[in-house]
């Protein structure tokens, strides 16, 4: 799996709502944690994303590999959350405008009609 296939997979499974949890291993010495697990409809784990405590082997090469990695799922979450507040931003003025439209139209109308009105009665007259 590609670099930014994994990265696109993990974001996935953070954007899914999954739970933080923590396994406790049996050998303190092999301490690990499960940062987020998915299931699918039927139960079964989809993704699990394990990786060796902070405080392990923090000079080891994958270690800081998987707090990039983390880092960057973090930074592509706060990205996607002020994309999402824009996007709601946006969407609201739009609402707001399609109500002042309306308002417009509605205007229009009434002015189209009185002048319709007043053409009828200068033929009247």
């Amino acid at each position: 799996m590609q670099p930014t296939s994994k990265l696109l997979s993990l974001t996935l499974l953070v954007l899914m709502g999954t739970e933080l949890t923590q396994v406790l291993p049996a050998n303190p010495e092999e301490s690990w944690q499960v940062y987020s697990s998915a299931q699918d409809t039927e139960g079964r784990c989809v993704c699990t994303v394990v990786a060796p405590q902070q405080t392990m082997c923090s000079r080891d090469a994958r270690t800081k590999q998987l707090r990039q990695l983390l880092e960057k799922v973090q930074n592509m979450t706060q990205s996607i959350q002020v994309l999402d507040q824009r996007t709601q931003r946006d969407l609201q003025y739009v609402e707001r405008m399609e109500v002042q439209l309306k308002g417009l139209e509605t205007k229009f109308k009434q002015v189209e009609e009185n002048h319709k009105q007043n053409i009828a009665r200068q033929y009247k007259g």
